[in-house]
């Protein structure tokens, strides 16, 4: 099953956009096909129209299986205990996620980190919005958004925090305040090819409480989290995460990614 259209259509502000577009017409951010001249006028970035893809490649992006652990999202079909959450003790409430990390989607996530191509900040941080109306998610109220940080070293080579980009478009979008209530300290190695039980030893001490007086002005004890981050796989370092906010005072915390791996 693909996700909607939504992120088919190019969005347009009123009056001179429409004649700009005539002679700078939006192309799709994946395929670069031009995109179709209807479009939306209520667009809430006053016309520009990066990032946005055609209604083919928005059916390249699937969303994840129907059957899959209420908890950690892991995919459930033909099994009933989720080995993901097997003998784990969870400080998240959920891990929701946006789409499967396959394909389509991988190779536009990448453009995003590694490439370093921000003009897909609105497509893939529209994606993580749809993660919050998830059953699961829609009924809460969240204080605040916290998007996961990365070490002071990676955000140098990479030149921005993902995280941080998609948490500000997702707190724009819902009117929820995006803090930054955590510090990397420690330089990991990369999660990928390890197991959960590594991966769990990988993170020890690497995330602490960023205890500057402005960020307490921000914090709010008994608060309800919401944690972003761009891709999940077994979720540890997103429970790691809500480890810390939870030592300090949060009531709840949930997370939501683009993808899931």
């Amino acid at each position: 099953m693909a996700l909607g259209s939504f992120f088919c259509v190019g969005l347009l502000s009123r009056g001179g956009a429409a004649l700009l577009s005539l002679f700078y017409p939006a192309h799709c951010a994946a395929c670069g096909c031009r995109l179709p001249d209807e479009r939306d006028d209520k667009n809430d970035e006053g016309g520009n129209e990066e990032g946005v893809i055609c209604e083919e490649c928005s059916k390249e992006i699937l969303s994840p299986p129907d059957h899959r652990c209420p908890i950690c999202s892991h995919p459930m079909v033909g099994i009933l205990l989720c080995p993901n959450c097997d003998g784990r003790r969870w400080h998240l409430s959920v891990i929701v996620a946006a789409c499967r990390y396959e394909g389509f989607v991988r190779e536009l996530i990448q453009r995003f980190k590694y490439g370093k191509d921000q003009t897909l900040v609105r497509l893939l941080g529209d994606l993580v919005v749809t993660a919050v109306e998830d059953p699961r998610l829609r009924e809460k109220k969240f204080d605040a958004i916290v998007p996961v940080p990365l070490h002071s070293l990676k955000e140098r080579e990479r030149e921005f925090n993902q995280s941080e980009l998609l948490a500000n478009r997702l707190g724009k979008k819902l009117g929820i305040p995006v803090i930054h209530a955590l510090k990397r300290i420690r330089a990991t190695a990369p999660q990928a090819g390890f197991d959960r039980a590594r991966r769990m030893e990988n993170l020890e001490g690497a995330f602490v409480f960023a205890n500057a007086k402005a960020q307490r002005g921000a914090w709010q004890q008994d608060a309800t989290i919401l944690l972003v981050d761009d891709v999940t796989t077994t979720g540890t370092t997103l429970d790691a995460c809500a480890a810390i906010l939870m030592g300090e005072g949060a009531a709840e915390v949930c997370a939501v990614t683009i993808a899931r791996g």
